[in-house]
């Protein structure tokens, strides 16, 4: 792979997120990431759609009777044979395509839900932080150290205040989408309750923020800046996740 002109092939997207690519070839990649913000984009979305898949695949587990039907109707030489009498390769093509077919309905399902709820797709990122395991892509409690991590990524730039609110420490970040935008995601802790903010860019149209209130247990608090929307969910007291906001909030005001 020669320097990078122009924007990323599939094959080129592919690779670098299965790790594929050689150290050279991964850096020349990322330096290109770095100043094309359509690529970051759709190696954004790649991931999560790779990442989705997995989830799906852990959390689900195909009937075996469901499993049956669908090796049947794909593989109709194998309904001929006597009940449980499968070759090894008609088991499982059988069996990938059972695995296929219910991944991407249960996303399409996953997707519909989401496009039709703001605070469930909130719920479903925090969750998906809550009982994921994985650490933030950039794990620090320094904000000298995140901003600067989200510069190129995307569309917009934010501020992080020089002090946070008692017992409130800053784990990390990652990217990510918020209702179709691309979006910081920033990891707090707040006592013992994890909150999960959401920074995304304001749109010229946007009056007032979305009413903040409490759905299934979880305190949900919108605010909105001159440029940016800041969203944050946790199960955490609303006054203690209030005083996170408001410092958030004063943090983008000019310096």
């Amino acid at each position: 792979m020669t320097h990078i002109n122009a924007h990323l092939g599939y094959d080129q997207v592919s690779a670098f997120i299965d790790g594929e690519l050689s150290p050279k070839e991964t850096s020349e990649v990322e330096e290109h990431l770095a100043n094309c913000h359509p690529c970051a984009i759709r190696i954004l979305s790649a991931t999560q759609l790779k990442a989705a898949t997995r989830h799906v695949s852990e959390r689900f587990v195909v009937p075996p009777e469901a499993l049956s039907r669908l090796t049947a109707q794909l593989s109709p030489e194998a309904s001929k044979k006597p009940a449980g009498v499968y070759t090894l390769r008609s088991w499982t093509w059988g069996a990938l395509a059972a695995s296929l077919i219910l991944a991407v309905s249960l996303l399409g399902w996953h997707a519909t839900r989401q496009s039709g709820s703001l605070a469930a797709e909130l719920l479903d990122q925090h969750l998906a932080v809550l009982s994921g395991g994985s650490p933030p892509e950039v794990i620090s409690s320094d904000r000298h150290t995140v901003k600067p991590w989200f510069q190129g990524k995307l569309p917009f730039s934010f501020n992080l205040p020089d002090a946070l609110p008692a017992g409130t420490t800053l784990n990390g970040g990652d990217l990510t989408f918020l209702h179709g935008q691309p979006a910081a995601l920033l990891r707090f802790n707040i006592g013992r309750h994890q909150a999960s903010v959401f920074f995304t860019q304001r749109s010229r149209d946007e009056s007032e923020p979305a009413t903040s209130g409490i759905q299934s247990g979880f305190v949900i608090q919108y605010a909105n800046t001159h440029d940016l929307r800041i969203t944050a969910v946790s199960d955490v007291n609303p006054s203690d996740l209030a005083r996170l906001m408001s410092v958030l909030v004063e943090a983008q005001s000019p310096r």
